[in-house]
């Protein structure tokens, strides 16, 4: 019976939320893409992947809060703000109540006993080096949500990691103090004699945290991964992380206040085990957010289909004359170079399939990205660009991680039609180029 009634309500939701509807009213669009997101986003996390990123981020977090706060510790002690670290610690653990408080202590007292001073050019080294890959772990995550697979150059890694992780805690912390002057004393004074304004300016400044906890959020989603990512998605993205970031604190507070079971089983460790739990919670907030980020973004490839596609290896040769046809024709002409968003529409896969076949064209030399909005450019004629090379590379990725020829079974005739096939193809396209490609479109064009 209860089997039948969540069969027929799994068929229901299913029909209302992937089966489009032309007569769908207006209002309930944003409510489709939601439900349709919130629909991926489940089915992500039940199929673990996110988890285990999170928990990835837990081990780093813990070889590297020491080394990490000691170095911010240390910077911002150079301009008297050194005492924010602690009050930004307290009010990231302030889900956890006393036990927040008593790790914050311990480690800030461990911190400020650390004096980089004395540690010599090895131990900054070891400072930095730490720092550079927590950063480098939190944007693999992020690449990983994105489906990029090309990372950032070692040049671009060192200047926006160490810009990153030297310069954004000043900022942030000048930032702060700023805010909070400003709204406790100039605004405040100012509109002190309109009782409303005071009282609503009052309530705004209660809501300044989350606000700019949500802007931190919108920042992380639109800066670190390593692609194009519209401010419009990071901020959806960051909205619903800091949301998600309160809700859940006030859940977890409520779990701490009833933990005393923990307290027993663990005993000592119990602080230890809470703390792991909540960094946990806070990685995992961190990468839906980035999640809803990627999904908000690539709406139309929105799918209640598990995983990516495969393309074949036809159908991959197919897009990938297409693409180097379609940057060689608006490079020749002129027109505005493509994005991969752009392509993607086009060929209609997703962008992470478009940067799929670009990474190796891009990897031997056919083509490379340019500008700060990521465009394809060619990087060799069209007349020098030969689409047997192009068809070799594309079945050079195909064969990528596939078993060795020698361990798998042989047939002498197959063997020689499956070769005669091949050779076939290549007589029958020669040298030609994709200049000839774009001739021949040219052509069947003007017969039109």
């Amino acid at each position: 019976m209860l089997d039948a009634f969540f069969t027929k309500l799994g068929t229901r939701l299913t029909q209302e939320i992937w089966v489009k509807e032309p007569s769908r009213p207006v209002w309930r669009k944003p409510l489709v893409v939601a439900a349709r997101i919130g629909w991926v986003i489940g089915r992500d996390l039940i199929g673990g992947q996110a988890s285990l990123r999170a928990m990835s981020l837990v081990y780093t977090t813990l070889l590297s809060i020491v080394p990490v706060l000691a170095l911010i510790f240390a910077i911002l002690k150079a301009f008297n703000v050194d005492d924010q670290v602690e009050v930004l610690m307290l009010e990231f653990l302030a889900p956890m109540g006393d036990q927040g408080k008593e790790i914050t202590s311990q480690t800030i007292t461990f911190v400020r006993q650390v004096n980089i001073s004395v540690l010599g050019s090895v131990g900054l080294i070891f400072l930095v080096y730490t720092l550079i890959s927590l950063i480098q772990k939190i944007e693999k995550a992020f690449n990983a949500v994105w489906q990029v697979s090309s990372d950032r150059s070692i040049a671009r890694q060192v200047t926006a990691y160490l810009s990153a992780g030297l310069l954004g805690p000043l900022l942030l912390f000048l930032v702060i103090g700023v805010i909070a002057t400003t709204l406790s004393t100039f605004l405040l004074d100012t509109v002190g004699a309109f009782g409303p304004f005071r009282t609503l300016l009052q309530e705004a400044n209660k809501l300044a945290p989350y606000g700019m906890m949500i802007g931190a959020f919108s920042f992380l989603y639109y800066v670190v991964p390593n692609t194009q990512v519209r401010f419009s998605a990071a901020l959806v993205g960051g909205a619903v992380a800091g949301i998600m970031w309160v809700g859940l604190g006030w859940g977890f507070a409520t779990f701490i206040v009833t933990s005393a079971r923990y307290a027993a089983i663990y005993s000592a460790f119990a602080s230890l085990v809470l703390f792991m739990i909540w960094l946990y919670t806070a990685w995992l907030i961190l990468l839906i957010g980035c999640s809803i980020t990627y999904y908000f973004q690539n709406r139309a490839h929105l799918s209640p289909d598990n995983g990516l596609i495969r393309l074949t290896v036809s159908q991959a040769k197919r897009l990938t004359l297409i693409l180097m046809t379609l940057v060689h024709r608006s490079f020749l002409t002129g027109d505005t170079p493509w994005t991969s968003r752009r392509l993607a529409a086009r060929l209609g896969i997703p962008p992470q399939i478009v940067e799929a076949l670009v990474v190796p064209l891009r990897d031997t030399g056919f083509v490379a990205w340019a500008g700060h909005k990521a465009r394809l450019v060619p990087t060799r004629p069209a007349d020098m660009t030969k689409i047997a090379d192009l068809l070799k590379i594309v079945r050079k990725v195909d064969a990528q991680g596939a078993a060795s020829d020698s361990r798998l079974g042989t047939d002498s005739t197959v063997d020689q039609l499956l070769a005669a096939a091949e050779e076939a193809e290549q007589t029958a396209i020669g040298d030609r180029t994709i200049s000839d490609l774009i001739q021949a479109e040219k052509a069947q064009t003007r017969k039109v």
